[in-house]
This record gives C-alpha cells, sequence and structure tokens, in this order.
C-alpha cells in the first residue's frame, strides 16, 4: 500500500516490488526497512528526485554505504530517519548532519569529497542551510562508482544472508498475504458464507 502511494505512475506497483526486493537482495539490506525508505522519500521527498527509480538508486547506494560502515539496525533507522527529514525539508541542517556523523560518518564524508570541503567546513555550511537535498543527492550519485568498489570488498556475513533469506520468504509469501488482507477487508461477506457452509 506504502509503494502503491508513491509510485510515479510509470511502472505497476508489482513491478516497484520487484525493484525494491532486487535491490535490498543486492545491497544485503531488509526488503522492509528498504521498502519504508524508498515510500517515505518517495511519499515525503518526492520533490526532490525525478522518478521513483532515481529514489530507488539512492537508497541501494545508503543501503551500501552502511554496509560498508558495518551500520547497526538502530544506527541505520536513525541515520534513514534524519535523511528522509533532510530531503524532505530541502535542507540538510546542523543537528541532522551531526547525527549522520556520528550513524553513518562514511554517508557525511561522500557529501564532504563531493562539496571539496573538509569535514569541519561542511559542519558550518550545514548551519547556514547551504547543504541542500539536490546536493546531497548529488554527492551519492557522484560518489556511485567508488561505493560500489568498496562494497564489493565486503565480504556477507551469516546476517546478510539471514536477511537475503528473509526477503526472499516476504516475497515468495505475498501472495498468500495478499490473499489474507482481501480476506481481512472481505470478512463480512465471507463470514456469512463460512458460517452458512458449516
Amino acid at each position: 500500500a506504502l509503494i502503491d502511494l508513491m509510485n510515479d505512475g510509470l511502472h505497476t506497483t508489482q513491478e516497484l516490488t520487484q525493484m525494491l526486493y532486487q535491490s535490498a537482495q543486492d545491497t544485503r539490506g531488509s526488503f522492509v526497512e528498504t521498502a519504508n525508505m524508498v515510500s517515505k522519500l518517495g511519499t515525503l521527498a518526492g520533490e526532490a528526485f525525478n522518478n521513483t527509480e532515481e529514489i530507488i538508486a539512492f537508497t541501494e547506494l545508503l543501503n551500501k554505504q552502511m554496509a560498508i560502515s558495518q551500520t547497526g539496525t538502530q544506527e541505520r533507522q536513525a541515520a534513514m530517519l534524519q535523511l528522509t527529514q533532510a530531503m524532505s525539508s530541502g535542507v540538510l541542517r546542523g543537528e541532522e548532519l551531526n547525527s549522520i556523523m556520528e550513524q553513518t560518518p562514511m554517508i557525511a564524508q561522500t557529501i564532504a569529497d563531493y562539496l571539496g570541503v573538509s569535514v569541519g567546513e561542511m559542519r558550518n555550511l550545514a548551519s547556514e542551510g547551504a547543504i541542500t537535498a539536490e546536493i546531497v543527492k548529488n554527492a551519492m550519485f557522484w560518489a556511485a562508482d567508488e561505493i560500489d568498489k568498496k562494497y564489493e570488498q565486503i565480504p556477507m556475513t551469516w546476517a546478510d544472508v539471514w536477511k537475503s533469506f528473509k526477503n526472499t520468504a516476504i516475497m515468495a509469501l505475498q501472495p498468500v498475504l495478499n490473499g489474507i488482507n482481501w480476506l481481512a477487508n472481505n470478512i463480512d461477506i465471507v463470514a456469512p458464507l463460512v458460517l452458512g457452509l458449516a
């Protein structure tokens, strides 16, 4: 439902779901977390991106940087929250930058490298409201090749294998979950029929 809300109409919801699944698998991320991040960015910060595919690509780069940094689940969620807020407001401010530097310093370093400034100078820019959502987005895509190279060197962990298994299970169970969802939404029709059969 969340994916459907932020769908730009260029793909079906099922196609987007498949793209998100593939992105989560490629970045050793959680399908649910990835879908939540993409849907939040699409709903709250859609204007910062050209289309849904760009949001998925941006999220994929974030997931890769977090894998490189070995960012834990809580830190990952905190960083994603700050980035979503920054992208939706259009500006990465001082407090948000501080949180990102704490949780995922590599993302902050990527932005600084893109701007050609030190991390200290970047703090000043953030306090002045000079780091726009466009800069954050462009920095991530600018560093995509470097991120990919570093990511490929990270060995897969058992936690990554488990996440991949969970992602696959969610996708495989989708028809069952949709059936249960339909049943729940139509219980007032189904219940009398079941009782009548009983």
